[in-house]
């Protein structure tokens, strides 16, 4: 069965460990599995949690386990519902149960109830409510109307790239990261360079060690080559701790007191706050700069 085009019915009350039914499974286009509750009339006060606690469990699903269930479903093979499956889906089949989503269907919902679906979302549980609005025309024949409350579907980008601007902004502000590069002169800039590189910390050797690397050579130096190389230094007494002080300067080269080191040394932004940087290079404009100051230290 197929449920509007974008995603395929699996299992219908299929039944838990626990004894519940869930009252439908699919399969979207993406290969996420897709939770579905259906309430006649109102969603009720813990809806979105009894639909969290079902999502938890098939999470768990093998691709194995997915095709068994699906197969039960259609009265065939694990074989059919295989070829079922990946005829259906947009993505390789390495990529089935990778992630999954929560729809909400009712005729009424509970306001704590909307209120906690978009609390969710904020946490990026890919949630959302249907509301089923049941009409009879003037022939006495009953007709159902689908309406997406959240998210509208007007706003479903805009509120997408919203949420995830908001996560983060929050992950960066939470870690105290930065990505901003600075804009200084070349005489403030020298300035303030000189005064991290003479700054009274266990970290300011190791960090002139880091930019000694990066002026070896006008290239892109990746993480576990700086990583070798810093060993090679005596920066740590093995591999893994020079990776670990590798560490460090990443995240000091993303405090938001530190546009200056940003403005002369290149590394990826990466997708989330916290992600390892995998390269490292020093701007060929300020190259020069950077060998004078650390010359005119020794």
């Amino acid at each position: 069965m197929v449920l509007n085009r974008t995603v395929v019915i699996i299992a219908k009350e299929y039944v838990l460990p626990s004894g519940k039914r869930l009252d439908l499974l699919a399969v979207d286009k993406s290969g996420n599995l897709v939770v579905i509750e259906l309430k006649r009339d109102d969603s009720g006060e813990d809806t979105e949690w009894q639909a969290i606690k079902y999502t938890s469990y098939i999470s768990g699903f093998s691709t194995e386990e997915i095709f068994g269930v699906y197969a039960e479903y259609l009265g065939t093979n694990d074989d059919d519902a295989h070829d079922r499956i990946e005829s259906f889906i947009d993505e390789d089949l390495d990529t089935l149960n990778k992630n999954q989503r929560i729809i909400l269907v009712s005729k009424e919902y509970n306001p704590e109830v909307l209120s906690a679906v978009l609390w969710l979302r904020d946490y990026e549980i890919d949630i959302s409510c249907i509301r089923l609005t049941p009409f009879i025309d003037e022939h006495k024949y009953l007709f159902i109307k689908p309406e997406i409350l959240i998210p509208l579907p007007e706003a479903k980008d805009y509120i997408k790239k919203k949420e995830l601007r908001q996560r983060e902004q929050q992950r960066h502000s939470k870690r105290g990261i930065s990505f901003e590069r600075g804009s200084l002169c070349d005489e403030e800039l020298k300035q303030k360079l000189l005064e991290t590189l003479e700054r009274p910390s266990d970290l300011t050797p190791r960090l002139i060690e880091f930019i000694k690397i990066l002026l070896s050579e006008d290239k892109i130096f990746q993480r576990d080559e700086i990583k070798t190389l810093l060993f090679e230094r005596n920066i740590g007494d093995s591999p893994s701790q020079a990776g670990r002080y590798l560490s460090n300067i990443s995240q000091y080269l993303t405090n938001p007191k530190n546009p200056h080191l940003r403005q002369v040394i290149e590394f990826p932004k990466g997708s989330f706050a916290g992600e390892k940087k995998e390269n490292y290079r020093i701007h060929s404009e300020y190259r020069e700069l950077l060998r004078n100051l650390l010359i005119n230290k020794k």
